[in-house]
C-alpha cells in the first residue's frame, strides 16, 4: 500500500512538472519565444599556436549570436565573431531550410535547437566543439548563458582561425557571458 502511494505521488509530480513546461512547435521552440530575439554575446580571451610556423599568439574575440523564433516557431540563427586586437571577422547565417551564408575565414556551421527550457547550439572544429547553451527561466522572459569548449582525448582545439590559417587554441577565458530576450525579429534587421 505506501509502496503504491508513494507511485502514485511520483506521477502527480511529473505530471506537475509536465503541465509547467510551455507548449513547443513542432520544431521544439517554445510558444512563448515565438517572435522574439535570443541575443547571446560574450567575449574570449584566447591563447592560439599557428600549425604551420607554431606563432603563438593573444587575442580577444568578441562573439554575437542572435536566434530568431519566427511567429511559427522556425529558426533563424546569424553568428558573428571580431577579433578585437587585429579587426578581422566572420560571420554565419543559417534559415530553418538549412540555407547558409557565410563571410570571412574561419566561420562555421551551427546545429541550433531546443531541450526543454535551454536553447543548445554546436559547431565542431577540426578537433574539438563548442556548445553555446542558454538556460531560460519558466516563462522563457529571462535567461543566463554558458559557452563550453569540449576537448577530444585532452588535445588542444584545432580550427580555421580568422586570418584563414590553421590552429591550435592553447587557452581560452570566456568572459562576460550576457543573455537577452526581446520582440521582433532583431536577426535580419541588425
Amino acid at each position: 500500500m505506501l509502496a503504491r502511494a508513494a507511485s502514485l505521488f511520483a506521477l502527480c509530480i511529473l505530471l506537475h512538472a509536465l503541465s509547467a513546461v510551455p507548449a513547443a512547435s513542432s520544431d521544439g521552440a517554445p510558444t512563448a519565444l515565438h517572435g522574439k530575439t535570443v541575443i547571446l554575446a560574450w567575449s574570449e580571451n584566447r591563447t592560439t599556436r599557428k600549425a604551420d610556423n607554431g606563432q603563438i599568439s593573444q587575442a580577444r574575440v568578441v562573439s554575437d549570436f542572435r536566434v530568431y523564433v519566427s511567429d511559427a516557431g522556425r529558426l533563424f540563427t546569424r553568428f558573428t565573431r571580431r577579433n578585437a586586437s587585429n579587426g578581422r571577422s566572420n560571420s554565419s547565417s543559417m534559415s530553418p531550410d538549412g540555407d547558409t551564408q557565410s563571410e570571412g575565414q574561419g566561420s562555421s556551421k551551427l546545429t541550433t535547437h531546443f531541450e526543454g527550457h535551454q536553447l543548445i547550439s554546436e559547431n565542431q572544429m577540426r578537433r574539438g566543439a563548442r556548445r553555446i547553451q542558454a538556460e531560460f527561466d519558466n516563462d522563457f522572459r529571462t535567461c543566463t548563458l554558458r559557452v563550453i569548449y569540449g576537448k577530444e582525448s585532452g588535445a588542444p582545439l584545432y580550427h580555421r582561425g580568422m586570418d584563414g590559417r590553421m590552429g591550435y587554441i592553447l587557452a581560452n577565458e570566456v568572459i562576460s557571458p550576457k543573455c537577452s530576450v526581446t520582440d521582433g525579429n532583431r536577426v535580419a534587421s541588425e
